[in-house]
């Protein structure tokens, strides 16, 4: 591999995740939790990932049917940030009348500050803006390449965690991935202000809306919706966001398309002073790859509360594939409480490498649940407690004991599922 020829810099570690995102940073703070010696790598220059820099600040559901079913160091960010003013907490019931009634929502401030303080207390190292370059697996350990500013440096660890949510690593180390026919759309968060309803010319703006042609299929009430709402709830469909130019044409179609109703709007009487006053960071992406894993988590499993031997964290939100217009949901039967196997977080054949988020091995309406943050929360702690354990006894990650997967999941507060329980 001639790029070892440039090396810069050199760092080893028990454990490395590559991705600070929601699954990342539980994951390196819980294999940190469970003795590993943890390095953080997050390709952006702030943790919390869909949460923090694309703006998705209600990060899912962590009770189900009145009772918590995910807890653990994500659980406690949402207290610490709550503590601070940086988080609401709703009041929990068995059966909300819609379930986002009980989203946590998130000061995103506040709430990348307690993520970077929680690592530190952890004593996870964290590298920020660097991103991964290549990865190959020996017997002995992964190594893997990354990009710094200062240039190429390469990461020696025990066992390596993919918590991309592309599954980039999963890629560089030779493992399969699948992707649906159709991703599901991406969406650019933002926030709308500088105007106010009753003085907008509705007359003006219908006769112009009835004249103009816009990329892509809009009705005069979707934009009355933007405008009473105060944001562009956009849908950016067909882009595949996989590759670094997939990327870029997904973040410049956003903008235009956004662009494009900010320019329109700012002719009609009473909008001229709109503006936009919040954009995240960047899209957020709800679907690319799934990795091929010894088990695969399907809808059939997903709705029916499946238990598997193997379980290691809870899920709880709707099947939710969002489509070019509009959303197919399945909404869970009274007391049904899917689960997470460990299978779903290796990679078929993997001896050093686990995966955890959106990546999940899963089908593509499972996988339109799995991928909130909640889940993937409880995903990278799971990954981060087999991680570690994989680590210490010098195990490849199929090898690592399943009770003694639970017990350290257990000591960092998380919740394991049972066979039989009441809901």
């Amino acid at each position: 591999m001639q790029c070892m020829l440039n090396v810069k810099r050199e760092y080893t570690a028990e454990v490395a995740v590559i991705g600070g995102g929601t699954a990342g940073v539980f994951a390196a703070i819980a294999a940190a939790n469970t003795g590993a010696d943890t390095l953080l790598v997050e390709k952006d220059g702030r943790l919390g990932g869909t949460i923090t820099t694309a703006g998705v600040d209600f990060p899912g559901l962590f009770h189900a049917w009145g009772k918590k079913i995910i807890d653990g160091p994500c659980w406690t960010s949402l207290e610490k940030a709550s503590a601070l003013g940086g988080a609401q907490i709703p009041e929990i019931t068995y059966k909300p009348k819609d379930h986002w009634r009980e989203q946590v929502r998130i000061s995103i401030p506040v709430y990348t500050a307690v993520l970077h303080e929680m690592c530190k207390e952890a004593g996870v190292r964290v590298l920020t803006n660097a991103m991964l370059a290549d990865a190959k697996e020996t017997e002995q350990a992964a190594e893997l390449f990354i990009a710094e500013k200062t240039g190429l440096s390469k990461i020696t660890a025990k066992v390596v965690i993919d918590a991309t949510g592309d599954a980039n690593l999963v890629q560089q180390m030779g493992y399969a991935v699948q992707k649906s026919q159709k991703q599901q759309p991406a969406t650019l968060h933002n926030h709308l202000t500088g105007y106010d309803m009753k003085n907008v010319d509705m007359a003006e703006l219908e006769e112009k809306f009835q004249k103009a042609s816009f990329r892509q299929d809009i009705t005069l009430q979707d934009m009355l919706r933007y405008l009473y709402g105060e944001k562009i709830n956009n849908h950016i469909p067909s882009i595949d966001a996989d590759t670094s130019e997939g990327r870029t044409v997904l973040e410049e179609t956003a903008l235009a398309y956004m662009m494009e109703l900010y320019t329109f709007w700012r002719t009609v009487k009473g909008l001229q002073n709109l503006t936009i006053d919040v954009l995240s960071e960047e899209t957020g992406v709800r679907e690319t790859n799934r990795i091929v894993g010894e088990k695969t988590v399907t809808a059939e499993d997903y709705v029916s509360g499946k238990f598997y031997p193997d379980s290691v964290c809870y899920a709880f939100y709707p099947v939710d594939l969002h489509v070019a217009v509009g959303i197919e949901q399945t909404f869970l039967e009274d007391g049904v409480v899917p689960k997470i196997p460990y299978g779903a977080l290796v990679p078929k054949g993997a001896k050093r490498l686990l995966c955890a988020g959106r990546c999940v091995s899963s089908d593509t309406y499972a996988n339109s649940a799995l991928r909130v943050q909640a889940p993937c929360m409880a995903m990278g702690q799971a990954a981060g407690c087999a991680a570690a354990l994989a680590a210490k006894y010098n195990t490849g990650v199929q090898a690592v004991s399943y009770e003694a997967l639970c017990s350290s999941l257990k000591a960092i507060g998380a919740i394991v599922p049972q066979e039989k329980e009441e809901m």
